[in-house]
């Protein structure tokens, strides 16, 4: 209430729970409750401790402390029924997710069309999924990707890269030498990296934001929403989803922007270690190794 400028207490943070509350007071409370954008419910935490966590459009997963993985939300396709074993990262999609076993080999589940589980043999050390294809990056540094090929979505470049991320159409990847490289469905820029060197790239759905190496945060593509416009400050970590966008702040508090129609944007208090954004819903990793997600509740 306090941080929605509903009341600030008797006086600055000063309260009396005990003391009755007239009706005036009630009146201006219900009058500033009404008028606040921010007003949401706390965010729902997911038990266990986590190392990481991702979300999809109807489901989400995270990677447990015994390098298991739970996952959550709607079940078709047995998206939310991942497989055994012990796994390194996690990453999900609309109808399929992935993960990176730790020996190094990558696990697929959830909807088989376009060849999407069908994932290629060998040793990688990152893997990303999109709306209907994947990429990896191989033990030689570079990009594999598989399932559906329209757009040119799995057909990398050539050269070494360090981290990648798959969007809905397209794929964006940090090269060697830190800078940004996308391919695929282009109509809205998504895939027009900007110049300069990056820690960090997200693909969303027709936008991609990275987090430069000076920190501040960079957005390129479909604007709608304001999903590209990202506020000022230095980022740690940043995901971007359908039309909105989440990132760390280096105080570990969470900042995101964006389209809010079910909330997915009401980022809750931190501190915070990473951060998943996807269509409706998003979903945090705290430093004491819980999850929080917040946003549409596609089981409600």
């Amino acid at each position: 209430m306090v941080a929605n400028a509903i009341t600030s207490g008797t006086s600055p943070t000063t309260f009396a729970p005990d003391e009755p509350v007239t009706r005036a007071q009630l009146a201006t409370f219900l009058y500033r409750y009404q008028g606040s954008p921010a007003v949401t419910a706390e965010p729902v935490p997911v038990c266990g401790r986590f190392t990481a966590v991702d979300v999809g459009a109807e489901h989400s997963c995270g990677l447990r402390a015994d390098q298991t993985i739970a996952c959550w939300g709607i079940n078709n396709h047995n998206l939310a029924t991942p497989p055994g074993g012990l796994f390194k990262s996690i990453e999900t999609g609309i109808s399929r997710s992935c993960a990176l076993r730790t020996d190094n080999t990558v696990t697929c589940w959830g909807s088989s069309s376009y060849g999407t589980l069908q994932a290629p043999q060998g040793q990688f050390s990152a893997v990303s999924t999109g709306a209907h294809h994947s990429c990896g990056i191989s033990a030689d540094a570079t990009i594999v990707c598989w399932g559906r090929t329209w757009d040119g979505r799995t057909d990398p470049p050539e050269g070494e890269f360090t981290a990648i991320s798959a969007g809905d159409a397209h794929t964006c990847a940090i090269r060697s030498d830190n800078t940004v490289a996308c391919w695929g469905l282009n109509h809205d820029g998504q895939t027009d990296a900007p110049e300069g060197e990056f820690n960090s790239v997200s693909a969303g759905l027709s936008f991609s934001c990275g987090i430069r190496t000076d920190e501040t945060v960079a957005c390129w593509g479909w604007d709608a929403d304001g999903q590209t416009n990202a506020p000022n400050g230095e980022f740690t970590a940043i995901s971007a989803g359908s039309s909105h966008t989440c990132a760390i702040r280096t105080d570990a508090t969470l900042a995101c922007w964006g389209r809010n129609l079910h909330g997915q944007a009401d980022a809750p208090r931190g501190p915070f270690t990473e951060v998943s954004s996807s269509a409706v819903h998003s979903c945090a990793l705290r430093t004491d190794a819980t999850i929080a997600c917040w946003g549409r509740d596609w089981a409600e």
